[in-house]
């Protein structure tokens, strides 16, 4: 056995031992503390982190839920005012194509006004030949004031019989060349010739305004100086017409033309003569148009630029002698349609080999 002093010195290293652990478990416990006191504080920071995240998440979704609402509600309602403008346009073409018709119908009642003019007017005119030796007479004396002559007629009248080209110069206008062609009904003076193709007429307004081509062949005379020739009374208007089988027919009516102001307006005088039905359209006047300048009755299509050249259209189906010239008869539909054609003879798809227009005073004419 060990001795009494081993013992007390097992039992003094023992207690120290003891005191030692029990500081040692003092000191962990206060870390422990100071541990859980951190954690609880990181805790409650990161719940109070976790909380702002969720409102600001919340947030984020409300806002989210709201602009998504404000912005389907701003599309609708941009939806609405276009359907709505839509709409007010749509009715402003109907109305403006209401008030083209009733214009068109008070253009055409003023027409048939004017042919009402009381008959006894013409019964009061001299006699034709009294008219043809006053044209005369009135020829010779400018002839003698070095004057030139206003038109063909004058020219037949004062004995020129062949057909060519002379100078004329009618009333407030300066001289022009014009082809006279000379028949046994008297000198016509010639405006428009469509032969052999060899001249452009998808001419803009100032071309179709001054006139272009060659007088010996292919020409548009020209709007200003038809407009001069014709300014002092009433024309007779005649359309020659030529197809590819060498069929010809002619189309006769009684016209005056107003000017630029009028965009060149022709007003329909009378019935058209001639074995043709009219394919000027029900229209007593109309203006003239070219793809630069739009004065057709059609509200919603250029008929010049949609089809070729300048004429006076009414809507774009009805007649076009100044179309594009096509030498042969094209295949395709939508290319025969800009060719020249008159749409009472031979249809509206039928471009046409020839044409030429001419006038003559109707007052030459009364008996």
């Amino acid at each position: 056995f060990a001795s009494w002093d081993e013992v007390n010195v097992l039992a003094h290293g023992l207690l120290q031992l003891g005191h030692g652990l029990k500081e040692h478990v003092e000191r962990t416990k206060g870390q422990l503390r100071e541990l859980g006191g951190r954690l609880s504080a990181h805790n409650s920071s990161l719940g109070r982190l976790l909380r702002q995240a969720r409102e600001a998440q919340e947030r984020g979704e409300r806002l989210r839920s709201s602009s998504a609402r404000d912005l389907g509600a701003l599309q609708s309602l941009m939806d609405a005012q276009n359907l709505r403008i839509e709409e007010l346009l749509q009715k402003i073409k109907q109305q403006q194509y209401k008030l083209d018709k009733q214009n068109l119908q008070i253009k055409s009642l003023q027409s048939k006004v004017n042919l009402l003019i009381p008959l006894h007017h013409n019964k009061t005119q001299p006699p034709k030949w009294k008219i043809n030796l006053k044209k005369s007479l009135n020829l010779t004396n400018k002839s003698q004031n070095g004057k030139l002559p206003e038109g063909c007629y004058q020219l037949f009248l004062a004995g020129q019989q062949s057909s060519g080209i002379f100078q004329v110069q009618p009333a407030g206008s300066q001289p022009f060349k014009v082809y006279c062609d000379m028949t046994t009904e008297g000198g016509w003076t010639v405006i428009q010739r469509r032969m052999d193709g060899s001249v452009d007429f998808d001419q803009l307004w100032d071309a179709y305004k001054n006139g272009f081509g060659d007088l010996h062949g292919d020409f548009w005379l020209g709007l200003e100086k038809i407009h001069h020739l014709v300014q002092e009374g009433k024309y007779n208007l005649l359309i020659e017409l030529e197809d590819w089988e060498g069929n010809s027919q002619v189309v006769q009516f009684v016209f005056s033309l107003g000017g630029e102001s009028t965009a060149y307006t022709l007003n329909l005088l009378g019935p058209l003569s001639g074995e043709l039905e009219n394919a000027i359209g029900e229209f007593r006047q109309l203006p003239f148009s070219t793809r630069d300048r739009d004065h057709d009755l059609k509200a919603d299509t250029n008929c010049a630029k949609h089809l070729s050249g300048g004429w006076w259209f009414s809507t774009c189906g009805h007649a076009n002698l100044n179309g594009k010239y096509f030498r042969s008869i094209p295949r395709q539909r939508h290319e025969r349609k800009q060719g020249i054609f008159w749409k009472t003879w031979k249809g509206r798809y039928y471009p046409l080999k020839s044409t030429v227009m001419k006038i003559q005073p109707t007052a030459l004419e009364a008996e």
